[in-house]
């Protein structure tokens, strides 16, 4: 293998991991997914994209379908442009959205498997991939027709950027890290956090920049690119809705059904509740954005005292922590999500989330940084405790507890049966 090359072998090794992961991908798709109807973020996310493939712009899908042309933003672009483009090759059905997801989940396995190699060595790479390509948490995301397909494979494009500008700290790798942050909060509006989240400590921590300008230089760099990558989209939209709208109008119609008697008295706590949505009728959908924020807003005043035992029940949701079982139960029903299917992703998160500790310290002793990966288990708390707890908002934090499982886990049993020269990597073309 010459130096900043990858080894022919491991390549070969890393593809057929990902043959078996679009293998599980499709069969779960032909097998369980293969419906004649979709409702919901899925049914906007396919609707939208064939409105977009067929020239319509981006329009509110519910609204068109009614006869109504009106704008729509409930979520952000990226996933809509994605499906677009089979269907503008004639692939514009359910099934077909739902392949097209398939090929970027096994490109997030790929992804998964270089990062793990660049951090941790090849073998590292090819079991983290491996875990990846079987692991529920990640494969029923898609075929589910929602964005986190797509916001899984740029979260780990996020990562691996920010290990490059680790790396080398120029100009060019906090370019990347910008652009690539600005892409995921086109497919998730809440990547947009990790400009003050992964961006601040990066430029804070990296060694090669001397003195706090070229630091501010560097974090000035990749938060203008990431602006610059989310500003045709929240350009339009700023001109496109009566009130201001930036990423998405979704936060006040989410905040509405996270905040009632049923979320944080009832059944549902800490979770959703379509008791909680407010009807309100109208068509700018900016409009019903801060109406139903300022009652959420409201109902979170009129029982201020309750919210800490209502945001730990979100975090316990989420984590899995909470009563789990019925959490997987409440997917199944919300999301179509097949029980079995989930119940062994909740044993193998908690697996990974325990190795995870020991990958962490792993890291540690082995002087490279994890907070590229742990951020986005910020990332997700964050998100969590803003809106409500369920198994799906973790997607984003899945990636890297499976990358830090792995090296948790070979950190434990390389000593005893793994020689070291499998673990050693050359160092690649800076």
């Amino acid at each position: 293998m010459s130096s900043g090359g990858l080894d022919r072998r491991w390549l070969y090794a890393l593809l057929a991991i990902c043959v078996v992961a679009l293998g599980i991908r499709v069969g779960y798709v032909l097998g369980w997914r293969d419906v004649p109807s979709i409702e919901g973020d899925a049914r906007y996310y396919h609707d939208g994209a064939n409105l977009l493939a067929d020239g319509e712009g981006f329009v509110h899908p519910y609204a068109w379908r009614d006869g109504v042309r009106i704008a729509g933003a409930d979520h952000p672009p990226a996933y809509i442009v994605v499906l677009a483009l089979p269907s503008l090759l004639g692939f514009d059905g359910i099934r077909d959205h739902m392949l097209a997801s398939c090929l970027i989940g096994t490109g997030t396995v790929a992804l998964i498997g270089l990062l793990g190699r660049r951090i941790a060595g090849n073998v590292a790479g090819l079991v983290a991939a491996g875990v990846a390509a079987v692991y529920p948490n990640l494969w029923l995301n898609d075929g589910a027709l929602m964005s986190e397909t797509l916001a899984l494979f740029l979260g780990v494009v996020v990562s691996y950027a920010a290990y490059r500008a680790w790396e080398v700290p120029s100009t060019r790798r906090f370019v990347e890290l910008g652009a690539a942050i600005g892409l995921a909060a086109l497919a998730r509006a809440e990547a947009a956090l990790m400009i003050v989240l992964l961006v601040v400590p990066l430029v804070a921590w990296v060694r090669g920049l001397e003195g706090w300008r070229p630091r501010a230089r560097q974090a000035a760099v990749a938060t203008g690119v990431a602006l610059l990558v989310m500003a045709p989209w929240v350009v339009a939209n700023l001109v496109r809705f009566e009130h201001p709208a930036t990423l998405s109008t979704q936060a006040g119609p989410t905040l509405d059904v996270a905040n009632c008697d049923e979320t944080y008295y009832g059944d549902a706590l800490g979770a959703w509740s379509f008791a909680c949505a407010t009807a309100i009728d109208e068509d700018d959908r900016s409009v019903l954005d801060q109406r139903t924020r300022e009652e959420a807003f409201d109902y979170m005043g009129d029982h201020v005292g309750r919210l800490p035992v209502v945001v730990a029940a979100r975090l316990g949701r989420a984590w899995g922590l909470y009563v789990p079982f019925d959490q997987l139960r409440f997917d199944s029903v919300a999301e179509a999500r097949p029980l079995p299917s989930s119940q062994v992703g909740l044993g193998m998160y908690y697996g990974l989330a325990a190795l995870s500790v020991v990958g962490v310290v792993a890291l540690r002793r082995r002087g490279e940084p994890s907070f590229p990966l742990t951020v986005w288990l910020v990332n997700v708390a964050i998100t969590v405790v803003v809106f409500y707890g369920m198994t799906r908002f973790r997607a984003p934090a899945e990636p890297s507890l499976v990358l830090l499982g792995t090296i948790g886990l070979l950190a434990l049993v390389r000593p005893a049966v793994l020689p070291e020269s499998m673990f050693r990597q050359e160092p690649e073309q800076q």
